[in-house]
């Protein structure tokens, strides 16, 4: 009885290594070829952002992108978002932005990316300011190239 019991436990101990090995963190995603392309893109303009890179922002924007942040009343154009690019650059520096997408849903060659953000800037007296939230764009796929033609996102 008591081997039986030791074999049963062993058996049951190797079921459940073998079941951790087996298991992937709930973050890890495994993307198909063209969500990995949107998430190299997504990256990539999260990248330029940061660094201040506006010819690479744009090189990531379909013509006709639009924004909508929360402090808007409505979706603005390239000239709107990038006088507010201009304008809040004068009054902090972009430290770092933590952004990673969570899911992306591709239909054809229109693309949905959700994401999360994490920003820390500085102000002109060295203090940290932070802001966080849910990020949501589209994306199309012209010319074999994936290019964000809406971005919204909101502020926790």
């Amino acid at each position: 009885m008591r081997r039986k019991s030791l074999v049963l436990l062993l058996g049951l101990v190797f079921c459940l290594c073998a079941f951790l090995f087996e298991c992937k963190p709930l973050s890890a995603k495994e993307w198909t070829a063209e969500q990995k392309k949107i998430a190299e893109c997504f990256h990539k303009l999260v990248e330029a952002a940061v660094k201040g890179d506006i010819e690479k922002m744009k090189s990531c924007w379909h013509p006709q992108i639009s924004w909508w942040d929360y402090k808007q009343e409505h979706p603005v154009g390239i000239d709107v978002y990038l006088k507010e690019i201009e304008d809040i650059s004068s009054k902090v520096k972009w430290i770092s932005c933590n952004a990673e997408p969570l899911e992306i849903h591709v239909v054809g060659n229109v693309a949905v990316l959700y994401a999360t953000y994490k920003n820390i800037f500085k102000d002109a007296e060295g203090h940290e300011i932070t802001s966080s939230g849910p990020w949501t764009a589209v994306l199309i796929k012209q010319d074999g190239k994936w290019l964000f033609l809406s971005n919204s996102y909101t502020e926790k």
